[in-house]
């Protein structure tokens, strides 16, 4: 969904929060298995397929949930940007964080000055 052409400021900003909005249900995806897996290891229901060596154990409850929470963070940070169009039209940059906070103060991008913003008509008409 990369444009070729800039877009209007409150069409950059709701396009910000959209891809803020996923970046929570990114956490809630990676935490809520984590914390399910936890629960359940600690009671009855999945303690006998816990394994006995403390190693493997360790590898399923801790290691398996925590690459599955960074790999979800990761594989957002890395793809939510061109999915929900915050990419630069000129060098590709990723416009979150402070490259958005500066795209949208000045309407260029920070990394090559592509204009990335384009004035927004006023509601009467006037330019």
């Amino acid at each position: 969904m990369t444009n070729t052409r800039p877009v209007a400021d409150s069409e950059l900003a709701a396009r910000h929060r959209s891809y803020v909005r996923g970046r929570t249900a990114v956490a809630l995806l990676g935490w809520v298995p984590l914390l399910v897996l936890y629960l359940f290891s600690h009671t009855r229901y999945l303690r006998p397929y816990v394994p006995e060596s403390k190693g493997l154990a360790v590898v399923v409850l801790i290691v398996i949930p925590l690459a599955w929470l960074l790999g979800t963070a990761w594989t957002y940070r890395r793809l939510g940007p061109s999915m929900h169009g915050l990419l630069c039209t000129g060098c590709g940059a990723r416009l979150v964080d402070d490259a958005f906070k500066s795209a949208a103060a000045t309407g260029r991008c920070a990394a090559c000055a592509a204009e990335l913003v384009s004035p927004e008509p006023s509601p009467d008409g006037s330019p």
